[in-house]
């Protein structure tokens, strides 16, 4: 191969029913006495996570024959792929809240002076939290189903707290904290009951003997009640002293319910 390649960062933007992921790729060639080698036609397949799985394929910004003059030369070009909203809640299970790797295999014609070769070379990066949640911040991603759901929320005094909570728990998400996902809803639906007066006339409203006849209302706040009570877990030992943790699919579940709740009981104030 006459020229080197490694990633330098990533970063990302939105496209028409799809996300733009784009891999900064710097290139070096040293100085080569074969003046008719070249190496050109790239393009990079993309993978991703610990097991290697394939995102897709990116190509060059521009097109760009790698030819090698009598001095070094250095440069960068954008490789870019695009990602559905699939793939890319795919990737946050895999990630876990923690750091992402990519590996790319670069691949083209290469020729030699004599024979026309097809060539490839594998490179790797890894995202840190940070530069993949910025990444993401980039691409206008939300989160699928669970940022996702219709929320008609004015930022009216009895529902500040439990937006602000609410942001907290979408970060935490995000950076795979999902104990305190757990955590923030609670606070953010505690300030939903508030203004219904307390846990208490939230179960009086969801009282009956009779579970089949029970009413649409008495079911939702049944639901919001047992929703609170599952968060109570967060933070506490159980029977047998033994500490709680929750995972990311409990976290998105109990953050998708509370925006639900926060939207319902806006609803039903306009």
């Amino acid at each position: 191969m006459i020229v080197d390649f490694d990633v330098d960062t990533i970063s990302g933007s939105r496209a028409l029913g799809a996300y733009v992921l784009s891999f900064s790729i710097n290139y070096s060639m040293p100085a080569h006495e074969k003046a008719d080698a070249y190496f050109h036609k790239t393009s990079a397949k993309v993978y991703v996570g610990k097991d290697n799985i394939c995102l897709g394929l990116a190509t060059p910004e521009q097109p760009k024959t790698y030819k090698p003059q009598k001095h070094q030369q250095k440069g960068s070009l954008l490789y870019e792929t695009f990602v559905s909203k699939d793939s890319l809640e795919a990737i946050e299970i895999l990630r876990e809240g923690g750091e992402l790797e990519f590996k790319l295999e670069i691949s083209g014609e290469y020729y030699d002076g004599l024979n026309m070769l097809c060539n490839s070379e594998s490179i790797r990066y890894k995202a840190s939290q940070n530069k993949w949640i910025e990444t993401l911040k980039l691409m206008g991603f939300k989160g699928g189903m669970v940022f996702e759901l219709p929320m008609d929320i004015r930022p009216c005094n009895d529902v500040k707290t439990a937006l602000v909570a609410l942001d907290k728990a979408k970060s935490h998400l995000y950076h795979g904290n999902y104990d305190e996902v757990i955590s923030k809803c609670r606070v953010s639906l505690e300030s939903i009951v508030s203004n219904w007066g307390s846990i208490s006339e939230v179960r009086k409203l969801a009282k009956n003997n009779n579970r089949r006849g029970m009413s649409k209302q008495q079911r939702f706040f049944h639901a919001v009640d047992q929703i609170i009570n599952f968060t109570h877990l967060a933070h506490h030992a159980d029977d047998n002293n033994e500490y709680i943790s929750f995972t990311r699919s409990e976290a998105v579940f109990v953050l998708g319910s509370t925006i639900s709740v926060i939207s319902c009981y806006v609803e039903d104030k306009i």
